[in-house]
């Protein structure tokens, strides 16, 4: 089952971190292009280029033809159509939400979600390699939400260091005012956000799970509910706004949902290949790291800039603690 070596898997999975820590970016550098046509350019080109892998890759990785397979497997191909809707609303909403009520409190809950709940569901439906531990992944996984909300705190501390923030009266009421955003916030994490790794741990075939599809088509299922998902919203959302004339508007804006589809759902097939070799128990708190790349970048472009020494501390600690729990984990 294994492609790589376990070390040569756990590099190209902190890369895969790194891709999907980059896509994001762009999303914040839109300049008033709508969010929901960039998502649906986004996912456009995500299942044009998984497909394309696939074909490529289909002689050496896949001993029946996919028709076979999923005739075979229909109810697992079509679960993973499901999750992929599910993965790709959850991304949205939350882009939406944490727009509304802060990154602070959004990060906080989709984070103890995301990583607690998505570590549960790989454990249980992933299984373990021997020498791993059901009680040292949640102390790895429990240091990376400490890590991500440590991080966030410093990046409220940064705008209230440069005044980007309001006021804590000010921010408390907000925060009453959007309860049902909140609400809306807390639903999608705990609904929606796991949907992948339970695709990845339950639908794949591994040398821990007999029954399953290839890893490679189970992203290629993925991909298409992830487009058809990101249609479904985008599609509503275009069309009451009337901005469907500007989907095609920028060739920047194209250029820039290329390179995201690429990193987004690039980062997904090179996961496919390294979980499995780690363990989907191992391999799905480690891609949470993705946060630790947004602070990466957020350095480089001058984020933390004219921030005091309690906040670069915050940050540093926040940091520290991605670090560790990786080294936790492996």
């Amino acid at each position: 089952m294994g492609y790589f070596s376990q070390s040569t898997a756990l590099i190209l999975l902190i890369l895969t971190t790194l891709m999907w820590g980059s896509w994001f970016q762009f999303s914040k550098r839109l300049n008033g292009y709508p969010v929901s046509a960039f998502m649906l350019l986004l996912y456009s080109f995500s299942v044009v280029l998984v497909w394309v892998i696939i074909a490529i890759l289909k002689p050496y990785f896949f001993e029946e033809s996919i028709r076979q397979m999923f005739q075979d497997n229909t109810g697992i191909c079509l679960g993973a159509v499901l999750c992929g809707m599910m993965q790709a609303a959850g991304t949205q909403v939350n882009m939406r939400v944490i727009k509304n009520v802060g990154m602070i409190l959004a990060t906080s809950i989709t984070a103890t979600t995301g990583i607690l709940l998505g570590t549960a569901i790989s454990v249980y439906f992933g299984g373990l390699r021997a020498g791993q531990s059901v009680g040292k992944i949640f102390l790895g996984a429990i240091v990376l939400l400490a890590a991500t909300i440590l991080s966030q705190y410093a990046a409220l501390m940064r705008d209230r260091d440069t005044g980007a923030a309001s006021d804590q009266q000010n921010y408390r009421e907000e925060i009453r005012f959007r309860f049902k955003e909140l609400l809306m916030l807390l639903a999608s994490a705990s609904l929606l956000t796991p949907a992948y790794s339970f695709a990845q741990s339950a639908f794949v075939k591994t040398d821990l799970r007999a029954d399953g599809i290839p890893q490679l088509l189970c992203i290629g299922f993925l991909s298409i509910g992830g487009f058809l998902g990101t249609l479904m919203i985008s599609g509503i959302q275009l069309t009451v706004r009337r901005q469907w004339h500007l989907v095609l508007s920028s060739r920047k804006i194209i250029a820039m949902s290329v390179v995201s589809a690429v990193c987004h759902y690039g980062g997904n097939v090179l996961y496919t290949f390294c979980a499995p070799i780690l363990s989907h128990a191992v391999a799905w708190p480690i891609g949470t790291c993705h946060n630790f790349w947004h602070y990466v970048w957020g350095i480089g472009y001058g984020e933390f800039k004219g921030t005091t020494r309690k906040t670069k501390l915050m940050l540093g600690a926040g940091m520290a603690g991605f670090v560790l729990g990786v080294l936790i984990l492996c």
